[in-house]
């Protein structure tokens, strides 16, 4: 019995540890007044496309946009609506 318990007390201590070490951050989405709406968008290049998306934890998302020979990154918040921001990977500018 007293096993049972020391066992249990370490679960608990765990369990609290784990939680203080990774809290768990709820989002709450509210949706607007009726008859309104909110347009975000996202700025597009030229030929550009959305190749990639990824929800970071923070609210952000991270945004892979392509065209032929260039890519680049946008983090981009949401709630803002505007770009945070911006890693460009496209061809270096040619030296004069």
């Amino acid at each position: 019995m007293g096993v049972m318990i020391v066992a249990g007390v370490a679960v608990m201590i765990g369990v609290i540890a784990h939680r203080v070490m990774h809290p768990h951050h709820d989002v709450s989405i509210s949706a607007p007044p009726s008859g309104s709406s909110t347009r975000l968008a996202l700025p597009l290049g030229e030929g550009e496309h959305i190749t990639a998306v990824t929800a970071r934890p923070d609210g952000m998302m991270a945004v892979t946009l392509g065209r032929p020979g260039a890519e680049r990154v946008l983090l981009w918040s949401p709630e803002a609506g505007r770009v945070m921001a911006e890693l460009d990977f496209g061809v270096p500018p040619s030296a004069p």
